[in-house]
């Protein structure tokens, strides 16, 4: 699938594929990251529970919002219902694997042993496999669907809600998590559409926040080789 996958005449669906490399991206690294921390680092364990549950929240969300306004209106508009039923299906299996990974991070955090995090890393692996295969399945076909059926003032609104339900403050670090695989014209189309005054306070704080943070995260991947750009 080209970089440039999902687009139609209809609404601008890109802007979820960027969206998406943020999930497949965090999720791949979390399993590594947790995997090579010292149970007795426990400031970076804290601070490793805390990225991992923001995005477990972002992609709840992120799925809330796709089962409110945009199933609904794919089956309105009499969209194959049997596609639309399997991506809430998937939502529903995600969300499971994510509640067990919510309640191994608490365990973790309060120096669970070696199984504590075998089980963390197993399930935090679990969940970046179901989550590629859901997301293979929602840019291949059901995208270019909403791209014809979804007006833009529709898509708009899918796309506010969920920048919305993103926690006052850290929108600024989500969008550095999209800016860094977003080539020089897909992060100009997408900042085009952020309110100014975000776009303002990213590229004043945000942008340098992001960094500091996924440099301290990302931390000692170096030592099993793995290297993020």
């Amino acid at each position: 699938m080209s970089r440039r996958a999902a687009r139609a005449p209809g609404c601008d669906t890109h802007d979820m594929v960027l969206v998406h490399r943020v999930f497949r991206r965090e999720f791949g690294l979390l399993a590594d990251i947790v995997e090579v921390t010292s149970p007795n680092d426990v400031e970076q364990v804290a601070r490793i529970s805390e990225h991992a549950r923001e995005m477990l929240t972002a992609l709840h969300h992120h799925h809330g919002c796709e089962d409110e306004l945009v199933w609904p209106r794919l089956l309105s508009a009499q969209v194959d219902s049997v596609l639309v039923e399997c991506m809430a299906a998937q939502h529903d299996e995600i969300d499971t694997v994510a509640r067990r990974i919510d309640a191994e991070l608490a365990e973790w955090e309060h120096q669970g042993g070696t199984e504590t995090v075998d089980l963390l890393v197993d399930d935090l692996r679990r969940l970046h496999a179901v989550l590629i295969e859901h997301l293979r399945l929602e840019e291949d076909s059901v995208l270019p669907i909403v791209a014809e059926t979804l007006t833009e003032s529709q898509w708009a609104e899918f796309g506010k809600r969920a920048l919305a339900s993103l926690p006052k403050g850290r929108a600024l670090i989500f969008l550095g998590h999209i800016a860094e695989e977003a080539d020089g014209r897909e992060w100009a189309e997408f900042l085009s559409r952020v309110p100014v005054p975000i776009r303002l306070r990213y590229r004043l704080f945000g942008r340098r926040n992001h960094a500091r943070e996924t440099a301290l995260l990302r931390r000692d991947l170096a030592s099993i080789g793995k290297v993020v750009k």
